[in-house]
């Protein structure tokens, strides 16, 4: 079993009914193994660590640690997302659901992106929001994530949808973060936005099946879980 979880670089046919396919139908087609992906439009990397935490404990009920494999593509620091009951939001792009949530039946996060002008992103973005603070709660949201999968001894690797850490400022609030990362554990590239533009696959949006494909066996099947 593959468990995958990202932005919209990383949609399934699970998430979206004939998506195009993308790095994990990929991989889960080159490995022959059933894939579960946890990828939502727009969602920072708080949900996207939540979404793997709570599938892979959901998991774990019924298969061994060795049958288990997770991906993450992070996205961008500069995401959020609140807890809320509130359920009249509205639905900024149209294809973002929004409450939405990683678990069948709760949908109470509120995706804030600062793209978007009306609501809680105006307010959040306008008036709380610091680059910085999106940077050091990135940080977090990877190492959480990594003991989490590493004390249960669940195998995977990470990347980056583009170059989340250009620019970020080195200061005694993220230095001691970074350091603690494992950077083994993700793939050696920059992020694949960038690893598209570097190879010639068009990337202006968003990469196509085919660059998706190539990405899984040139960089991710090579890297492998580990």
């Amino acid at each position: 079993m593959i468990i995958t979880s990202g932005c919209s670089f990383s949609l399934t046919s699970q998430n979206i009914i004939n998506h195009h396919l993308t790095w994990p139908d990929h991989l889960s087609t080159l490995y022959s193994e059933k894939l579960i992906s946890k990828a939502m439009g727009c969602q920072g990397n708080g949900l996207i660590s939540r979404s793997i935490i709570y599938e892979v404990s959901k998991q774990l009920k019924e298969y061994h640690s060795d049958d288990i494999r997770v991906g993450i593509m992070w996205s961008g620091p500069q995401r959020y997302q609140v807890y809320s009951d509130d359920q009249q939001v509205e639905n900024i792009d149209g294809w973002v659901e929004n409450p939405t949530g990683f678990i069948n039946n709760h949908k109470n996060w509120q995706i804030l992106n600062p793209h978007w002008t009306t609501g809680k992103s105006k307010i959040y973005y306008k008036n709380l929001h610091m680059d910085v603070y999106g940077w050091i709660q990135t940080l977090e949201n990877i190492l959480r994530t990594q003991w989490f999968l590493e004390k249960y001894n669940i195998k995977y690797f990470m990347t980056t949808f583009i170059n989340l850490f250009k620019g970020m400022p080195d200061t005694e609030e993220t230095k001691h973060l970074w350091r603690m990362i494992d950077w083994d554990k993700f793939l050696p590239i920059e992020g694949m936005y960038e690893w598209c533009d570097e190879s010639g696959l068009d990337s202006t949006n968003h990469p196509t099946s085919n660059a998706h494909e190539k990405f899984v066996k040139e960089i991710i099947i090579p890297f492998g879980f580990k």
